[in-house]
């Protein structure tokens, strides 16, 4: 199961950059050895770090499906060019989570059980995102006076729920860890005043 979660999340940035109006090239997670700083690197830490900037990311994917969504809803207005526009910005920030993905799988195994079941859940709705981001462009292209089929309607409303629930589970995900943080730092507190 972990080498088709790691083969998917690498298929899923080569698809979006075989898009016609991509024009990044695919990447690849590459795995660097371990040098002398990650014996002492807090991999916990920087995987939360990370799950909020997937957040963020998710939640500007989001933003824009948000719009798109909006423009399908008024059928007068529909323009490829304008939903084009909109589409490329949802592909770059799924790009930008890619990166971060890439990152966690990376350190994945430094990670806490609870981290490595969040970034599993990253990684398969960011597929998701990515495919469905894929399928409304190669839709888009091939249906351009036909915007109003309600195929592409469900391919803009999957887009808008996928980001919004990727938003919504990585912030819990960033919550957890600052609420779990603080009941660590009150312990301590605690334990400290406890043997005082």
């Amino acid at each position: 199961m972990r080498i088709g979660q790691i083969v998917v999340s690498g298929c899923m940035f080569a698809a979006l950059t075989a898009l016609p109006a991509a024009a990044s090239a695919a990447r690849e997670c590459v795995v660097q050895k371990p040098g002398p700083a990650s014996y002492t690197w807090n991999f916990k830490r920087e995987a939360t770090n990370t799950f909020d900037q997937i957040a963020a990311d998710a939640a500007r994917a989001r933003f824009h499906a948000e719009r798109l969504q909006t423009m399908v809803a008024r059928a007068d207005s529909l323009s490829w060019p304008s939903d084009l526009n909109q589409l490329n910005q949802i592909r770059s920030a799924v790009n930008d989570m890619g990166s971060q993905v890439c990152r966690l799988e990376t350190i994945r195994r430094m990670t806490s059980p609870w981290q490595r079941k969040t970034i599993d859940h990253i990684v398969t709705d960011v597929t998701l995102l990515a495919d469905n981001t894929r399928d409304a462009q190669a839709f888009g292209d091939t249906h351009r006076e036909g915007l109003w089929i309600p195929v592409y309607d469900t391919y803009v409303n999957n887009l808008y729920t996928e980001a919004k629930d990727l938003t919504r589970s990585v912030r819990h995900a960033v919550k957890y860890a600052k609420v779990a943080q603080q009941d660590r730092m009150l312990r301590n507190d605690f334990n400290a005043k406890a043997s005082s």
